[in-house]
């Protein structure tokens, strides 16, 4: 990190970054701290002209597309991109908010060996929701995994060499098999080879580095490197773990980082959180959120008919079994004499009930008071059903472990 001689200005459809420090280069460009349009703290990554291939171009692109998506807060998210022209500093740009430093930094400092859990379980959530959205880091490595000491928050950054499905492919991209793209030192053994397919498990192998080299503060090479155990006896569960993931073979790896925050969790099943993507917007949630829309957002009342005694309700949307039997079950609610919530019949987004004339106002008030307890009810019994998943899935985890625990005691206890 150091001082520019002068400022300098980067101008966006949306407003002027300024930049004072240059804060670090790889082989994708430099990256520059600054103040944002509202004076908040801001970095800017610039693909600098002169190393700007039409390969290393398209990765830019394809970088900044993912990266505006985002909505993780263990991924980095783009705030704004552009082209700087004509200035000290040409090629394309985009800005993130200003991290404090990197997980080299924080291991420099030294992290408690009773933390590292906590900051590795970001670290995981963070990859996992890539995997999830088909993203493939490719080039894990501590300089690439942000933090923020305030909130004590990490991001994964730096996807310039990602592997991206169709859907955030901004522009085709093609390896050629001579390129190396990832740092060597936490580079898979697929990937020291030409012509190999590199994929998850690629990232899983620099993830197992990192945890080991997260605690005893050293790269594992070979088969003699210092154990996890030997820094914290009560962790010492996480070197059979690193040793997953640090197997030759793709194939004999972990196959994806739920099956290795499963393998944490038989020890500390508070350690890690499990994740899915969202069926509302793709996003990736933790798996215990409600992501019903009819949970979260009332269906509206829009309309109705009434011929020959029946009147016909009709609503914004189709409404579920499981919402109608929350309705069912909601409890306190006023109604019409006789035309309680069992009285409806729903097909679709609409709901039909017998009503004279007269009772027709009465009715369909009562109903649109119904509507929003009935979607309040609905994420009440969700949330209980995923806690009790949750509960039932962990008590699994802690039998298996017991039963591996008691193996262990028979196999070391035992003499032929």
């Amino acid at each position: 990190m150091s001082k520019l001689k002068k400022p300098i200005s980067f101008e966006t459809t949306f407003g002027t970054y300024v930049v004072d420090e240059f804060l670090g280069e790889g082989g994708a460009g430099r990256v520059y701290g600054g103040v944002g349009i509202d004076q908040s703290a801001i970095a800017l990554k610039v693909l600098s002209e002169d190393r700007a291939s039409t390969d290393k171009r398209r990765r830019f692109k394809n970088e900044i597309a993912f990266l505006a998506r985002n909505k993780h807060p263990n991924i980095v998210t783009v705030m704004d991109h552009g082209i700087a022209r004509g200035g000290e500093v040409v090629g394309p740009f985009y800005v993130m908010a200003r991290y404090h430093g990197n997980l080299r930094h924080l291991m420099r400092e030294g992290i408690a060996p009773d933390r590292v859990l906590s900051v590795f379980s970001q670290i995981l959530d963070g990859v996992e929701a890539a995997h999830r959205q088909g993203v493939v880091h490719r080039d894990l490595k501590p300089e690439n995994i942000l933090y923020n000491g305030d909130a004590g928050a990490v991001a994964i950054a730096d996807f310039g060499i990602a592997s991206f499905t169709a859907e955030f492919l901004a522009t085709l991209v093609e390896t050629d098999p001579q390129q190396r793209l990832a740092n060597f030192q936490y580079a898979a053994p697929e990937q020291r080879v030409q012509g190999k397919p590199v994929g998850v498990p690629a990232d899983l192998y620099a993830l197992g580095l990192v945890l080991n080299e997260m605690f005893t503060g050293a790269i594992p090479y070979g088969t003699q490197y210092r154990l996890i155990g030997q820094v914290s006896n009560d962790l010492s569960f996480l070197d059979p773990i690193v040793a997953m993931m640090l197997r030759q073979a793709p194939e004999e790896r972990p196959a994806s980082i739920g099956e290795i925050k499963g393998l944490v969790q038989r020890h500390r099943s508070e350690a890690v959180s499990l994740q899915r993507l969202s069926g509302i917007d793709g996003t990736v949630i933790k798996s215990t959120e409600v992501d019903e829309p009819l949970a979260l957002d009332p269906p509206r009342l829009v309309g109705f008919d009434w011929d020959a005694g029946r009147l016909t309700l009709i609503l914004d949307r189709p409404v579920s079994p499981e919402w109608v039997r929350a309705l069912h079950q909601m409890g306190n609610y006023t109604s019409v004499m006789g035309k309680d919530p069992s009285g409806f019949s729903f097909r679709g987004n609409q709901a039909s009930v017998n009503a004279q004339e007269h009772e027709v106002q009465a009715v369909i008030g009562h109903f649109k008071n119904w509507l929003p307890n009935a979607s309040r009810m609905l994420k009440s019994q969700m949330e209980r059903t995923v806690q009790q998943q949750e509960a039932n899935r962990r008590e699994q985890l802690r039998r298996e472990r017991e039963a591996e625990e008691q193996r262990l005691r028979v196999l070391r206890n035992t003499r032929i």
